[in-house]
């Protein structure tokens, strides 16, 4: 049975912190007539777990690059970003983002008063840690310098700092998670305290490796991913196929050479599609961390992609969809570049509508992936809903695409019923990201090895795709190029889309103006390096007038 951390734990925290109230402010913690049990503490530390809830919403971080569209402002800041329309008047999670810092520097200052046995409170200072140092790279990574603030405070002006650089923010949050990494336990047994879904050694090592990597500490990341490779992770794959996994028909698009190859795609892509499903999460090995989510709790506690990504005829709202610059980057079945129409054809081809031949085959014999991850015109979806088959035309609103395609992958036909009832969790960090995270700071030190490409061909084989051609892809230069892809396309929808784009610098060449299968605009989008950072709110600004130089050297 799944063990899950109930973040509802913050809201039994805050009114146990709150027993006199007739005593105590509203607007305060008290720490009188608390921490006076393990349970206490166990409750305050289940409140650091905060910063992970709804991780679904890292989808929108895709809607703020060139793999998606967030069509709907009201949902979030990703429609603004991604057209540019950058202003201290919204928050990119700055604010948001210091309430767990709050929370976790006020546990870490107290939990010395909690009677916990010595080898239990390293293990739960050491999770606190570890969420701490995560949550400063997400500040740093995204806002560049930040107050770094390790203690708790009750005076908002106790805040009012000058803002560390963001190499020192980056060099507190390695440091920590080195510190704290092996405290930490491999796994949990499950219960009161050691509940699956806490941070592990295997966490906290991946936690530095997303960080090194995006910091180009090459050779650090390839130890930090190495230490992770270590630890049992594998890529979720499933066993075999059943009929109901081949319930839709890639035959029109696929061209199987023999029953062994259509049995490999199929497999290919259940195992893709299916590690993002609910009934796998306890027997698979590849999630490393997690957002996790329950059923029964409508917009609560569920994961609202069920809602978010799928059209309007199977209950969604099309409020994330894929762009066709995504689309184009799944490369062909047979391991090599795809190269698309323009435009105009497709357009042409497309017919708004009423496609002809030519237009499906641009679909045909791709990466498996597309197919677990795209819904595109003519392509069934009987797992979700026996008898559909996905289609498009423009004008129609009311909750459908604007772009042409929808999100098939990260949506678990199980939880169709109820608005936002999902169950299944949403991964953070899998351990597809490692082996990428691994050949593209191994390829940087050191150029292709066979260790290399045993990484990529380990995520392509899952998905039942040919290996590397390594006659071709035999440089650093060549490789750089199909790692890069290989990881917008594995990683498609789970947010490391926005801060990719600006750590290899190449935000400026894809954040254009995107366009619909009729090729008509769907959104202007324009770019100005300053969007390399993201300004802080006007309010943290308000609170903190020693934010406002920093804000002013960024651009805004």
């Amino acid at each position: 049975m799944k063990r899950f951390i109930l973040y509802s734990f913050l809201f039994i925290f805050l009114l146990s912190c709150s027993r006199q109230l007739e005593l105590t402010p509203q607007d305060q913690i008290s720490t009188d007539g608390f921490w006076k049990s393990s349970k206490d503490a166990l409750l305050a530390l289940n409140a650091c777990y905060s910063s992970l809830q709804y991780g679904y919403n890292y989808a929108y971080d895709d809607g703020s690059s060139d793999n998606a569209y967030a069509q709907y402002p009201w949902e979030s800041n990703a429609t603004f970003i991604s057209a540019g329309n950058i202003d201290p008047s919204r928050d990119a999670g700055y604010n948001s983002r210091y309430q767990s810092i709050r929370t976790l520097n006020y546990f870490l200052d107290n939990v010395d008063k909690a009677p916990l046995d010595d080898a239990t409170k390293s293990r739960y200072i050491a999770e606190a840690r570890a969420i701490r140092a995560f949550v400063y790279y997400q500040l740093a990574a995204t806002f560049g310098p930040v107050p770094l603030l390790k203690n708790s405070y009750s005076d908002p002006l106790e805040a009012a700092v000058d803002p560390n650089s963001q190499e020192e923010v980056i060099n507190f949050s390695i440091a920590e998670l080195q510190d704290v990494a092996d405290i930490l336990p491999t796994t949990y047994a499950g219960g009161s305290g050691t509940e699956t879904g806490r941070v592990t050694r295997g966490a906290a090592w991946a936690m530095l490796t997303r960080i090194q990597l995006h910091f180009q500490k090459w050779g650090d990341a390839v130890t930090s991913a190495q230490k992770v490779m270590g630890l049992g992770y594998e890529l979720f794959r499933v066993g075999t196929v059943s009929a109901a996994d081949m319930a839709d028909d890639f035959s029109t698009l696929v061209d199987f050479a023999n029953g062994d190859d259509k049995a490999r795609f199929y497999k290919g892509l259940a195992s893709y599609e299916q590690q993002f499903w609910a009934a796998n999460e306890v027997s698979s090995k590849e999630i490393i961390l997690a957002s996790q989510a329950i059923t029964n709790s409508s917009y609560e506690w569920g994961n609202g992609l069920n809602t978010l990504l799928p059209p309007s005829v199977l209950g969604g709202w099309s409020s994330i969809t894929p762009t066709q610059s995504l689309v184009n980057s799944y490369w062909n079945r047979n391991g090599t570049p795809f190269t698309p129409v323009t435009p105009a054809v497709r357009a042409s081809n497309f017919n708004d509508g009423s496609p002809n031949a030519a237009f499906f085959s641009e679909f045909k014999n791709r990466d498996t992936r597309l197919y677990a991850s795209v819904l595109f015109p003519s392509v069934t979806w009987k797992r979700y809903s026996d008898g559909f088959t996905f289609s498009w035309k423009s004008g129609v609103n009311n909750n459908n695409s604007k772009t042409g395609y929808n999100f098939r992958k990260l949506v678990d036909p199980a939880y169709i019923a109820t608005d936002w009832d999902g169950a299944q969790d949403f991964p953070i960090i899998r351990y597809a990201e490692i082996l990428l995270a691994y050949a593209e700071a191994k390829n940087e030190v050191s150029g292709p090895d066979a260790s290399v490409y045993s990484a990529l061909n380990d995520i392509r084989d899952r998905a039942g795709m040919p290996p590397i051609n390594q006659s071709i892809y035999n440089t650093k230069e060549t490789l750089r190029t199909l790692i890069r892809n290989e990881r917008r396309i594995e990683l498609a929808g789970e947010g490391q889309r926005f801060f990719d784009i600006r750590r290899w610098g190449v935000a400026g060449a894809v954040m254009t103006t995107i366009f619909d299968l009729n090729n008509s605009r769907v959104q202007e989008r324009t770019w100005d390096n300053k969007y390399l950072l993201m300004p802080y709110p006007q309010s943290a600004v308000d609170r903190n007038p020693k934010l406002a130089t920093a804000q002013a050297s960024k651009g805004y």
